[in-house]
C-alpha cells in the first residue's frame, strides 16, 4: 500500500520481531576481572599468612617449608611426605592453589591434638600427618587419614552453612567419622596481619573505587554498593564493618565498644550501603546509564562470591 509521505510509512507495519539476544563483549571481561580478583585474593591471603609464619609463630615452633603455588611446585609438593621429619614438635609444609588460600601438611610429632599456628587459627591437630586445608571464606578442613572435620573460623552467617556442607560432604565420601580434635583458638584481629589487612582490604579498596566512580559516572554507580550486602552474609560482618576498619577511629577517641554495640553498629552501617544502593538503581532508573556502567556494578555485586569461594 502506498502513501503520499514514504516517510511514514503504511498503515500496516507487519510484524514486528523481538530483538535477538546476543551475547555482550562486556562478560568475558567481568568473568576475566572476577577470576583475577579471586585470584589476587588468594594471593594476598597467601602472602600474609606466610609472613606471619615465617616471623614468628605464635604457638609450637615447628620447622615450617613454604612451597608457593601449587602449579609451579607440584614436584616438590609430592616430594614432602618423604622428606626428613626429624623436629621435636612437627613439620608443616605449606602451600596454595587455585581454590585454597592455604594447605598445610602437618606432621606432629606431639601427642594427640597439639594445637599449631596455622596463620589465623591455632589449630588442633592429632597426632601423625594430617592436612589443613583453609578456603577463602574463613573455612578450613581438618583431615586425618579417612576422617575429617570442617570448621567456620570467621564467624559468618554463611562460614557455618558452608562448613556443614564440607564436613557432610567428606562424611558422604566415607572420611568421617570417629573422634577429631576440631578445636581452635581465633587469633586477635588487629594483632594478627593475616586477620586484620584482608578486612581492610575488603572494606576500604572497594568503597574508595564506588566513590571514584560515582563522582565520575555519577550517582546511578551508587548502586555497586550492594557489594557490601553480600560480604554481610559471606563475612564476619562484625570485623568487616567496625572491629577492624574502625579501630584507628575508636583509639583516637579512646572508646572500647562492647561486643553488642560493635555488632548493632555493623548493622547499622549496612545498612546504610543497602540504602545507598537501592538509592543508585532509583537514580539508574532515571538517568541513562551506559552499559559498561552496568557491568562494572554487576562486578561490585558478584564480587562478594568470588572473595568467598
Amino acid at each position: 500500500m502506498k502513501t503520499d509521505n514514504p516517510e511514514q510509512g503504511s498503515i500496516f507495519q507487519g510484524k514486528k520481531e523481538k530483538p535477538r539476544w546476543r551475547p555482550s563483549a562486556h562478560l568475558p571481561l567481568l568473568l576475566v576481572a572476577l577470576l583475577m580478583a579471586h585470584f589476587l585474593n588468594l594471593f594476598m591471603n597467601w602472602t600474609l599468612i606466610r609472613k606471619e609464619l615465617a616471623q614468628k609463630p605464635a604457638y609450637h615452633t615447628p620447622e615450617y617449608t613454604f612451597l608457593g603455588f601449587s602449579v609451579f611446585n607440584g614436584k616438590e609438593i609430592a616430594a614432602a611426605p618423604r622428606l626428613p621429619n626429624a623436629s621435636p614438635s612437627g613439620r608443616v609444609f605449606a602451600y596454595f592453589d587455585l581454590f585454597h588460600q592455604s594447605v598445610f601438611m602437618v606432621w606432629n610429632n606431639g601427642s594427640e591434638g597439639n594445637f599449631f599456628d596455622l596463620g589465623p587459627v591455632l589449630a588442633a591437630v592429632p597426632a601423625g600427618a594430617s592436612h589443613v586445608t583453609f578456603f577463602p571464606g574463613a573455612v578450613f578442613l581438618l583431615r586425618h587419614g579417612e576422617k575429617a572435620v570442617a570448621k567456620n573460623y570467621g564467624g559468618s552467617i554463611f562460614g557455618g552453612v558452608w562448613a556443614r556442607f564440607l564436613s557432610n560432604k567428606s562424611a558422604n565420601k566415607g572420611k568421617s567419622g570417629g573422634w577429631m580434635p576440631g578445636s581452635f583458638i581465633v587469633k586477635p584481629a588487629l594483632g594478627s596481619p593475616s586477620q586484620k589487612i584482608p578486612h581492610l582490604v575488603y572494606f576500604y579498596l572497594p568503597l574508595a573505587l564506588i566513590v571514584i566512580l560515582i563522582a565520575t559516572s555519577g550517582t546511578g554507580m551508587a548502586a555497586a554498593f550492594f557489594y557490601y550486602a553480600g560480604m554481610f552474609f559471606l563475612f564476619d560482618f562484625q570485623k568487616l564493618f567496625v572491629t577492624v576498619p574502625l579501630a584507628w577511629l575508636f583509639n583516637a577517641v579512646g572508646v572500647e565498644l562492647p561486643d553488642p554495640w560493635a555488632k548493632l553498629l555493623a548493622v547499622l552501617l549496612a545498612l546504610i550501603f543497602l540504602a545507598a544502593s537501592v538509592f543508585g538503581l532509583w537514580r539508574w532508573k532515571n538517568l541513562e546509564m551506559s552499559r559498561s556502567d552496568k557491568w562494572i556494578v554487576w562486578f561490585f555485586i558478584l564480587l562478594p562470591l568470588f572473595l568467598f569461594f
